[in-house]
């Protein structure tokens, strides 16, 4: 039976200098998946309101990217941290739909 996570669909709204994050339901099948869904997952539940500043975004990436992974599963991991402090970057929807499609179960 896979593990089910929360989070995942997240919806990127610059507002000042956070960012709102919503979560939803996701499923991981590899450890490094599973690793990066607790991590984002931690980090939301650790906001009162889940919207995340710029130290929390900053510390998140750093926490995915340091996960061990190969492949794909590096690959939009990886992205998907990149895109957490990328200034450019104002929705994570794509990343995430990327993040789903390969870490699904």
């Amino acid at each position: 039976m896979p593990n089910i996570f929360a989070t995942a669909l997240l919806t990127t709204t610059a507002t000042a200098s956070l960012l709102l994050l919503p979560a939803a339901p996701a499923h991981a099948q590899s450890e490094a998946c599973s690793a990066a869904i607790a991590a984002i997952n931690a980090a939301i539940d650790g906001t009162p309101d889940g919207q995340l500043d710029a130290a929390t975004l900053q510390s998140l990436h750093f926490t995915l990217t340091a996960i061990p992974s190969s492949g794909a599963e590096h690959e939009v991991i990886t992205a998907f941290a990149n895109a957490l402090v990328d200034e450019n970057v104002d929705n994570l929807d794509p990343y995430t739909d990327e993040l789903n499609r390969v870490c699904a179960a």
